[in-house]
């Protein structure tokens, strides 16, 4: 047997463009055209054919057709991209040697495909999903003998490295970047969106005049007429966050690993104006434009449900399980079970938290019409900071800790230690600011709640001494509480140390126990 070449697409940039023609229903007739065409290149040509040749080809299908023998066919089309079986799969088998003879089934929800009555002989097999096109290559064929009798056929998407090749182009071995590919659809139909963008942010921590900062790396993309995107020249073996808009359609934040020279697959979901509501958390129309977007929640009519439970398989009672972008949370049952409603259509991320435990976080795709479930195992890890890449020295130093002691006892803002209870309960790093006077915690719509002070402003945030762009409204995800030894609250203009001074609106400095 053979799989057919991959015809590689490079790309030098960013993000590339899908621009396939073919919609979701290409197994028609038409849709057998790349199969028929290899087919006819791959089989003698009839009008150039010897004699000798043609009687050859006759008497083959005579002798077939003669017999009465029969074959049946089985098999599951794989996706190697997300290392799962692939469900709604076009496969479709056309006969070499007589090119009007072609049988087409649809894979179920397990990737599982069944021919139950076919003719025996040579044939060239492939399939169509739209995760092929979203992914940039042609649909892979194989050469396949069925004998009379019980046939087993499987089907894959080439593995991560060569689709890489074939999206991004052929990388040097040392290119330890990777990339994403996806489709972007919409929540109720299914149908994929065209012209949306697809947003890919990560951090990392730069030295410029302010010295040791993070930075938010953003690169979109827009999709293609078939919902299709591609980004390459991702960090590999790091957690990127991705979104999908289109307008006033968004989907939630989620988490995607990327893997060094390979490619992975992460599909969205948008809901339509009949399916989302935008909320506000914070009815101050005198913030700034970031400020409102970072406290706008989506609510819907969808639902989730799923079971919370340990390693063991046990059922975890009180776990607070959340939807990030939403403002909605609840609590696990006895039973381990739990259930949200109202929320948003659309790709979303759901998270279950619980003291002691490593929070675990999912995507989920929230539909209109029918339920979604997800299950959430808790693992007991050792807390860690999130990856970033460091370019340059650490910026704290055993002074900084002796100075926030110092300030602790002397100073004129609000400090939380360790073993204050603010902190020792807290769930996530902003529950110990929630009782602090002058701050005001609330939902936001990415990962984490979003910290105000006074007015509505925001606050410059520092972790270990380095300025974190976007703090107040990603300090949940960078920091867990756990690794908090110490927070310093400065609300007034002049109280922060002097090289810590504030926007006009206040400072907070966090100091980790590492």
């Amino acid at each position: 047997m053979r799989i057919a070449q991959l015809k590689p697409r490079t790309s030098t940039s960013h993000a590339t463009r899908t621009s396939v023609s073919s919609r979701n229903e290409r197994f028609t007739m038409l849709a057998a055209i790349p199969i028929l065409f290899a087919v006819m290149l791959s089989s003698p040509a009839t009008s150039r054919a010897s004699t000798a040749g043609r009687a050859r080809i006759a008497r083959s299908m005579r002798q077939r057709s003669d017999t009465g023998e029969t074959a049946s066919l089985t098999g599951t089309v794989y996706d190697s991209v997300t290392n799962t079986p692939l469900a709604e799969a076009q496969v479709q088998l056309v006969d070499v040697d007589h090119r009007t003879r072609a049988y087409t089934v649809r894979s179920d929800s397990l990737g599982r495909y069944r021919i139950p009555a076919m003719l025996p002989g040579r044939y060239t097999a492939g399939f169509f999903h739209p995760s092929v096109d979203a992914l940039g290559i042609e649909p892979p064929l194989r050469s396949a003998t069925i004998h009379a009798g019980a046939n087993v056929l499987e089907l894959v998407i080439p593995g991560p490295a060569r689709i890489m090749a074939a999206v991004c182009g052929e990388q040097p071995a040392s290119d330890s970047s990777g990339a994403i590919a996806g489709v972007v659809r919409d929540a109720a139909s299914g149908l994929p969106i065209g012209n949306a963008k697809v947003v890919v942010t990560w951090r990392e921590i730069v030295i410029d005049k302010r010295g040791l900062v993070s930075e938010t790396r953003r690169v979109p993309v827009q999709t293609g007429e078939d919902g299709g995107y591609r980004i390459c020249k991702l960090p590999g073996a790091d957690t990127v966050l991705a979104s999908a808009e289109l307008g006033a359609r968004r989907s939630g934040l989620v988490e995607v690993g990327i893997p060094i020279g390979g490619i992975t697959r992460r599909d969205f979901s948008l809901g339509d104006s009949s399916s989302v509501v935008a909320v506000r958390t914070d009815s101050n129309s005198s913030v700034s434009a970031d400020v409102q977007r970072a406290t706008t929640l989506l609510r819907g009519s969808a639902a989730l449900s799923g079971l919370v439970h340990g390693a063991d398989g046990k059922p975890m009672q009180g776990a607070t399980i959340m939807v990030w972008g939403t403002g909605l949370e609840t609590r696990s049952r006895a039973d381990g079970r739990f259930t949200l409603t109202g929320l948003p259509a659309g790709t979303f991320s759901v998270e279950a938290r619980m003291l002691g435990y490593e929070p675990q976080r999912a995507a989920v795709d929230l539909s209109p019409q029918t339920p979604a479930t997800v299950d959430l195992e808790f693992k007991d890890r050792v807390q860690q900071l999130s990856r970033v890449v460091i370019m340059g020295k650490p910026s704290r130093t055993p002074s900084d800790i002796m100075g926030f002691l110092e300030r602790s006892r002397t100073g004129m803002g609000h400090y939380i230690t360790a073993s204050d209870n603010a902190l020792k309960n807290a769930i996530t790093a902003t529950d110990a600011l929630r009782t602090t006077p002058g701050i005001q915690v609330v939902p936001g719509s990415s990962f984490g709640h979003v910290i105000l002070m006074r007015g509505g402003c925001v606050p410059v945030v520092y972790v270990d001494g380095m300025q974190m762009q976007d703090g107040y409204e990603t300090l949940d995800d960078i920091v867990p509480p756990q690794q908090v030894a110490g927070m310093e609250i400065y609300a007034g203009l002049g109280e922060a140390p002097m090289k810590y001074q504030s926007n006009g609106c206040g400072v907070l400095l966090v100091w980790t126990k590492r």
